[in-house]
């Protein structure tokens, strides 16, 4: 069960418009059922074939492996997900701007959402959610033969909220169950990102990403390590989020980070770590979690009141069936 149950229930209903399945979802937390998320629809995707490019990643897998995509989303349904993930990590004009692919922006964003609900509907499982992935990445840009990280790429604070409401009205008019915000990590950004989804009807689910200080081994914000992670959690606190989380974070990290977030935040947490690691453009699926040692390990992140469990990069169906085994 949540903690602070009834508050956490007021605030939902007051605040949000909901689809017949995610009341049905938020109804199974509040009565002690756990939610599954899906894997890691991007390197699933690299994994069965797909190319991802250098400077956008999985963006265009709309475009070029349209049918793919859609039978990706089918497996993790079939493997026992309770929510998908739509393809949209990348493909806001943050990423996409600038490329030869943002003159198919439209297309891609509306065929991203159209193969989550095609999956759906060929599953016959018409209560698995569907959630609108929103990210504060920019594209990947290289400095020589180096990529340039995150936090060195400035964007003015305009250029920031136009992209995100732009992204909130395709998720909106697609069909989408909710947004879910992920890999939140730096603040500026963050806030911008809060801001514009806090204006839409649809209920906000939101993913911070974490990662172990080298010099003292505290636990840090992903893209910069000057930031706490409980910096991170606070940024939330103003916004009437329904779920908030870790994800994009080694699995060793996921039941600290818990700790940090329950101290703060009072509603609905999920966990959905990644295994590997990132080398542009592709992931590196090098020591990848067994899938029983991840189902144990999210036993133990259960027991400590994670009502939502999942993988994220580097995770697939093959992980999801075996978490499946613990609703």
């Amino acid at each position: 069960m949540i903690s602070d149950n009834h508050a956490w229930q007021t605030n939902l209903k007051e605040s949000r418009f909901m689809t017949a399945a995610y009341d049905l979802a938020m109804q199974k937390i509040v009565n002690g059922e756990t939610l599954l998320l899906d894997g890691g629809t991007s390197t699933e995707l690299e994994r069965r074939g797909a190319k991802m490019q250098n400077s956008y990643w999985s963006a265009s897998v709309s475009l070029e492996f349209f049918d793919l995509l859609v039978d990706t989303h089918r497996a993790y349904i079939d493997a026992g997900a309770d929510v998908i993930t739509v393809n949209s990590y990348a493909s806001s004009r943050l990423v996409l701007g600038g490329t030869e692919n943002e003159k198919n922006f439209d297309t891609i964003n509306k065929k991203n959402i159209e193969a989550a609900l095609i999956a759906r509907e060929k599953s016959g499982a018409r209560d698995v959610l569907i959630a609108g992935s929103m990210s504060h990445q920019v594209s990947w840009k290289r400095d020589g033969t180096r990529i340039k990280q995150q936090i060195e790429t400035v964007i003015p604070k305009e250029k920031l909220d136009s992209a995100f409401n732009e992204m909130v009205k395709f998720h909106e008019i697609g069909g989408v169950d909710l947004l879910l915000l992920e890999m939140m990590a730096i603040p500026y950004r963050m806030k911008s990102m809060f801001d514009c989804v806090s204006l839409s009807q649809l209920p906000v689910w939101c993913g911070f990403s974490a990662k172990r200080k080298s010099e003292n081994g505290k636990i840090a914000s992903f893209h910069d390590e000057k930031v706490s992670f409980e910096e991170v959690i606070k940024l939330s606190l103003d916004y009437n989020f329904d779920v908030c989380g870790i994800m994009h974070t080694s699995a060793d990290l996921i039941s600290e980070c818990v700790e940090l977030i329950k101290k703060h935040y009072s509603g609905p947490i999920m966990a959905y770590p990644d295994s590997g690691y990132f080398k542009s453009p592709n992931w590196q699926f090098t020591d990848v979690i067994a899938p029983n040692h991840l189902a144990d390990l999210s036993s133990k992140w259960i027991d400590s009141g994670v009502n939502i469990i999942g993988g994220c990069c580097g995770l697939g169906p093959e992980h999801t069936e075996a978490q499946a085994k613990l609703k």
